[in-house]
């Protein structure tokens, strides 16, 4: 059989560990959480984002206000966000926001300290 290829942050990735923690990775929707990282699919690739090379994960809520036969509506994404090298290299969106929380909670629990999980706190403005 030949060996399972992900899109890695630097180039394709894989190998026997990888294959097996895919395999083995906690599925949330679209996404699955596994301990060497976090695996999506990308249009016909499957992406895998590596603890150790992001910086930071959060989830981006994206409002869409939809307009219907009979009214307007408000549709609710979550975006599970990766960053490194100071900038957004993926995401995995989703409408199911507990499974988007519960896959966030996995990676802070299974991911490096060195990993900063959640929104960035702003130092309060000088007056």
């Amino acid at each position: 059989m030949a060996d399972k290829k992900f899109a890695g942050i630097n180039g394709p990735v894989g190998g026997p560990e990888l294959a097996a923690d895919y395999e083995s990775a906690k599925v949330f929707d679209k996404v699955k959480v596994g301990r060497l990282g976090v695996y999506y699919r990308d249009g016909f690739k499957i992406r895998f984002m590596d603890y150790s090379l992001l910086e930071r994960v959060f989830i981006r809520i994206q409002e869409v206000n939809g307009r219907m036969c009979c009214g307007s509506t408000i549709f609710a994404y979550f975006r599970l966000v990766f960053v490194a090298g100071g900038r957004e290299i993926g995401d995995a969106i989703s409408e199911n926001e507990q499974a988007m929380d519960q896959a966030l909670a996995l990676i802070k629990e299974l991911a490096p300290a060195s990993l900063a999980i959640g929104v960035e706190e702003k130092a309060p403005a000088r007056s």
